[in-house]
């Protein structure tokens, strides 16, 4: 934690009764992040017939699509970066995402074909795990491990963090490793070849299955 970032310092606001003032702080953050949610459920309505989408979805892409800033990848001050409405929305309007479930021990393989041109290739796993024990080490339930297999046969694993309860730990930047506490995962690449990716989707550990889950991708020019 946190998950997501967005503009919290001296944000422009409407003060009552009829006044503007600046202010400064998460309560001014949250509703900008909601106010994303909400315009992100009503493309999502417009573009598949008013049907509502899954939360799931709905928070697997606006992780993903956010801008990285402050360490590289996922850090413990930015999340998975700031928020990013148009990449959002970008990823509904292109379908660049897709659902699907795992067992345990069972996985699953999905093809991504990413175009010429990419700088960059983001792609996130996210699931709503079962509710866990209260104070169970560690707090995930349903344990979905992912790799990505590139056209030239290299495999990446997602980017992971060192939890060590120190302050120079807790600063340190993301690795790719197998992730085994969180509900989230995501593997980039830096210019990217074109061609067919294989994103592998491990049920590792399913004690509550069959789980659902939510895929993401982002090719950012």
């Amino acid at each position: 934690k946190p998950d997501i970032g967005a503009k919290g310092t001296s944000v422009y606001s409407p003060v009552s009764p009829y006044i503007y003032d600046t202010y400064t702080g998460t309560s001014m953050a949250c509703p900008g992040i909601a106010g994303v949610m909400a315009q992100l459920y009503h493309g999502y309505k417009e573009l598949n017939l008013g049907q509502n989408p899954s939360s799931g979805l709905m928070k697997c892409i606006l992780l993903n699509s956010a801008d990285d800033i402050g360490n590289p990848g996922p850090d413990f001050k930015h999340g998975w970066g700031e928020v990013n409405a148009f990449q959002a929305i970008k990823i509904l309007e292109d379908e660049n995402y897709l659902s699907s479930s795992v067992s345990q021990g069972l996985n699953n393989q999905h093809n991504i074909t990413i175009p010429t041109g990419v700088s960059k290739l983001k792609i996130m796993v996210y699931w709503h795990d079962k509710e866990g024990s209260v104070n169970a080490i560690p707090a995930l339930v349903n344990d979905i491990n992912i790799s990505l297999l590139t056209p030239s046969g290299a495999i990446f694993e997602p980017w992971v963090l060192n939890t060590a309860p120190s302050s120079s730990s807790l600063d340190e930047d993301a690795a790719r490793g197998v992730d085994n506490l969180n509900n989230m995962e995501q593997v980039t690449l830096d210019d990217p070849i074109s061609g067919n990716y294989l994103l592998t989707v491990d049920g590792f550990s399913i004690p509550f299955g069959p789980q659902e889950y939510w895929v993401t991708y982002e090719c950012i020019k």
